[in-house]
């Protein structure tokens, strides 16, 4: 249930921009309004949003049993190598994953098997 609420409740910075640019399903002035109130303070903040690494966010990506061990492991390279929290690393990878990712779930494996020859 606290899942479906966080669903419901977080917007992704990616989902703010498409509705800051009209490219939204929503089309009802009210929606849009109460969309960018309940998510301003964010907004102001642009880039600052984001916070640095920090022990107790990888505390809780490595304990998190709703991310897969490959996402953690991706996911605290990710933040070593950005300098970005660990949490918003996972977010900002499941949000690639989910919105910009062309290929498919073989090819993950398959570039994950690369990758460890490496």
């Amino acid at each position: 249930q606290m899942l479906i609420c966080f669903l419901i409740f977080h917007r992704s910075n990616r989902e703010l921009w498409t509705i800051l640019l009209g490219r939204s399903s929503f089309r009802e002035a009210a929606q849009i309004t109460e969309e960018l109130n309940q998510h301003s303070q964010r907004l102001l903040e642009g880039l600052s949003y984001y916070k640095l690494p920090s022990a107790n966010s990888a505390a809780k990506v490595k304990a998190d049993k709703n991310v897969s061990a490959p996402l953690k492991e991706l996911a605290l390279r990710v933040s070593k190598f950005l300098s970005l929290d660990e949490e918003q690393s996972v977010q900002l990878l499941q949000c690639y994953l989910q919105e910009d990712y062309r290929g498919t779930r073989d090819s993950v494996k398959v570039s994950r098997k690369h990758r460890a020859r490496m």
